[in-house]
């Protein structure tokens, strides 16, 4: 029998909500359990409120749910929030002393003194673990396994700091054991088995360095830096330069210089940062540059809503850079999805010598899930690069090929001699001005698209095989979508989804066959001008879609969906 329970952490910045995050995500992942966490959370250091749901299930999830079943409550605000977002029955855990939760049949209490237990313990500061040792207790989570994670998280701490943590959980469990002992979850023993535990930020790092990346640079924003500073943790393991840019113009400008040199290389941003690097950009598109711009998503505009979720720069990518130049566009939507794009990213960005976007978001980036494991069976890596002496002579590094692509060399080899130029140019970078060369350059780029569209796979289909309903996701939606789908078929409704990963060129001929005689189609997305069902509509002559936005910088969940559908099949 499955179950779905729901665990919100809450309190302010600086009290520990991400260190008890961590240590239940990864002792669940270790146990075999499923697990689905999102953060949300404030651009501030110290106070404000922040708070983190965690999902577990003993099957696969992948969103996040609005009611919980348990609420850790590190401060009387948290209480106070998310009271009325909890389950009936719920728990909520809470220091006895500086806490107060109003009696309510649907509550149980378990009032524990944390901050008394975390002072005995050596320091108030350790309340987190006193707070994470009683969540242990209720969960029938191993004691042992708690101490030994602590043992290791805290090793590069003082004798003092660790013993001191680790008497904190431990006074918490013991506490909650001999007190709370008839309190049950509906959390039950699952067959123990070692998942991978990743959040989209390592996905994207882990593909690039399997991809061959060799150069990664950024000026480090929200929500992309954790892109940069773990591929930067990994630099001197996997021989790859790491480059904190003064700002994101020089950012993209020493990536574009890498590239040229024959490095595969990519910068992180986020949607200020990108409009940026929009110059550069566009000279990766006259020069023929390979290159990969991993832009994860924020709401604007301006600084707008840094630590916050949405989708509103798909239309920037697909027009960023003046003039005209073909590009690669892709949103995966999940962790696993996120590795192999990234992979297939640095391929297509020298095999095209074009520029290629990853565009993700902060629910992207920073939701962790549990994975069985990756297929490095499906890692391919494969180098454009050509020697001095497989080349033709004399070198034409923008020779007018057949299908748009030309050989691709790197500065440094014996008898190579070319040009890179942003400039209108000859065959062999030379400028011109001359209308005929102009014209050939043009049409040039452009017959790369007909090789571009056929590395594209169709979008992915779910559900019922001649379904009247479609919900179409894109990006990050797909996991509420899927959930949505799910639901909805156990209720007998003819649904199934589409999910797109690759966008643009856009997979027009399959998507006709997909959506065309549908009664109903509905396009799941994160922002207020239905950019990807406008894009869908232009590009398919299919007018019937209609959209379910969310523009509040929060992720979507199968509640919301569901109130949005509900209310059009009145």
């Amino acid at each position: 029998m499955s179950f779905d329970f729901n665990i919100t952490i809450a309190g302010s910045a600086g009290q520990g909500l991400q260190t008890i995050a961590n240590i239940l995500l990864k002792i669940l992942a270790r146990n075999g359990y499923h697990v689905f966490s999102s953060q949300d959370y404030m651009s501030r250091i110290r106070g404000g409120h922040n708070f983190t749901n965690i999902r577990v299930s003993n099957k696969p999830i992948y969103s996040t749910n609005v009611s919980s079943q348990l609420l850790i409550a590190l401060d009387q605000q948290s209480v106070d929030i998310h009271y009325k977002y909890l389950a009936d029955p719920a728990i909520i855990i809470h220091d006895s002393d500086s806490i107060k939760v109003k009696k309510s049949t649907k509550i149980q209490d378990v009032s524990v003194p944390l901050a008394k237990l975390s002072k005995e313990s050596g320091n108030p500061a350790y309340v987190n673990s006193a707070a994470v040792g009683a969540l242990f207790a209720l969960l029938k989570l191993d004691l042992n396994d708690l101490v030994s994670f602590l043992e290791t998280r805290f090793k590069k701490k003082s004798i003092e700091q660790i013993k001191g943590n680790i008497n904190a959980a431990t006074k918490g469990f013991t506490y909650a054991s001999e007190n709370y002992k008839n309190i049950k979850t509906s959390i039950d023993k699952v067959r123990k088995k070692n998942r991978m535990l990743i959040n989209g930020a390592e996905s994207i790092s882990i593909g690039m360095i399997a991809g061959g990346i060799r150069l990664i640079s950024a000026y480090p924003m929200t929500p992309s830096t954790g892109i940069f500073t773990y591929i930067t943790g990994k630099a001197r393991k996997f021989g790859i330069i790491s480059e904190q840019a003064e700002d994101e113009i020089a950012a993209c400008n020493i990536a574009l210089g890498a590239s040229a040199a024959g490095a595969r290389a990519a910068v992180t941003t986020s949607g200020g940062g990108l409009s940026l690097m929009s110059e550069g950009i566009s000279l990766a598109g006259a020069a023929e540059i390979p290159i990969v711009i991993a832009n994860m998503q924020r709401p604007g505009p301006a600084t707008g809503l840094p630590t916050r979720t949405a989708q509103e720069d798909l239309n920037f990518v697909l027009n960023i850079g003046h003039g005209e130049f073909p590009r690669f566009v892709f949103a995966p939507g999940t962790a696993e999805e996120a590795f192999y794009t990234s992979i297939h990213a640095l391929n297509l960005a020298e095999k095209y010598q074009v520029p290629v976007f990853i565009l993700g978001d902060q629910h992207l980036i920073d939701c962790c899930t549990t994975l069985d494991k990756l297929n490095l069976n499906k890692i391919k890596y494969k180098s454009y690069m050509v020697k001095s002496d497989k080349l033709e002579k004399p070198y034409l590094r923008y020779k007018n090929s057949k299908n748009g692509i030309s050989p691709l060399a790197y500065y440094g080899q014996d008898k190579v001699t070319f040009i890179v130029d942003s400039h209108l140019h000859t065959e062999d970078g030379h400028i011109s001005e001359d209308k005929d060369v102009a014209k050939k350059l043009t049409e040039k780029r452009f017959r790369k698209i007909k090789g571009m569209k056929k590395e594209f796979y169709g979008p992915q289909y779910y559900g019922l095989k001649n379904a009247k309903s479609i919900f179409i996701s894109w990006g990050s939606t797909y996991g509420a979508v899927r959930e949505t789908v799910d639901y909805l078929l156990e209720k007998k409704k003819s649904v199934a989804m589409i999910h797109y990963n690759k966008i643009w060129p856009f997979p027009v001929e399959e998507s006709i066959k997909l959506i065309k005689s549908r009664k109903e189609i509905y396009v799941v997305e994160n922002n207020y001008q239905a950019q990807f069902n406008c894009l869908l509509m232009r590009e398919t002559n299919v007018n019937t879609a209609e959209p379910i936005l969310r523009y509040d910088g929060r992720p979507f969940n199968v509640q919301y969906i569901i109130e949005k559908y509900e209310k059009r099949q009145k």
